[in-house]
């Protein structure tokens, strides 16, 4: 309940706008329940950090052994991302919060995306010359889309040209987007991926 409550009030005040007495109000508990699980807000931070990149890690490694194609998983991989911000916005808005903010979460999930890139460019699927780059700007295109959606402010662009422009960022040649963009829509996110 406490993460849960801490995950809400993140996504509104994000970590440092958040009070111990908020969270615990949230979760229905008393103060002292919250220092008996967390010595501070620091801590609930990192707790709640740590499950949101487990997730994404577990979530890439069943993708990876599920899907050979690093073209195919940057595609589902950004759907996840986008569905989360339709689907749980107040998880999809901590996450969106905490990646800005907690140097820890950026990086593992930098990580993540940047295997799948190297994955990319080492089987020739990609034509980037920096796996690095690549990543940086494949992460920094889907938050924002997450963040339009959580604000409503999208316009109507569909979610497969958003994926599109994705793969276009990690150097899939845009003769292949189509076909790799249909072979994802052949996963079911809702349990291929949880993340």
């Amino acid at each position: 309940a406490l993460l849960v409550a801490g995950m809400a009030a993140f996504a509104e005040r994000g970590p440092g706008g958040a009070t111990v007495g908020e969270i615990a109000g949230r979760a229905h508990v008393a103060t002292g329940t919250f220092y008996n699980h967390f010595p501070s807000i620091a801590a609930l931070t990192a707790a709640i950090t740590d499950e949101l990149a487990a997730g994404v890690e577990i979530a890439s490694d069943v993708l990876a052994e599920i899907e050979g194609d690093p073209a195919v998983r940057v595609a589902i991989g950004t759907r996840q991302l986008l569905s989360l911000a339709r689907d749980d916005p107040p998880t999809a808005r901590a996450f969106v919060a905490l990646v800005a903010t907690i140097p820890e979460l950026r990086t593992r999930i930098r990580r993540i995306i940047r295997s799948a890139v190297v994955d990319g460019i080492d089987a020739g699927r990609f034509r980037r010359a920096s796996a690095s780059a690549a990543a940086d700007a494949l992460l920094g295109a889907v938050i924002q889309w997450m963040r339009s959606r959580l604000a409503d402010e999208h316009g109507d662009e569909p979610e497969d040209e958003l994926i599109a422009i994705a793969l276009d960022i990690v150097g899939l040649p845009a003769i292949d987007a189509a076909e790799v963009i249909a072979l994802a829509h052949t996963h079911d996110p809702a349990t291929a991926v949880t993340a």
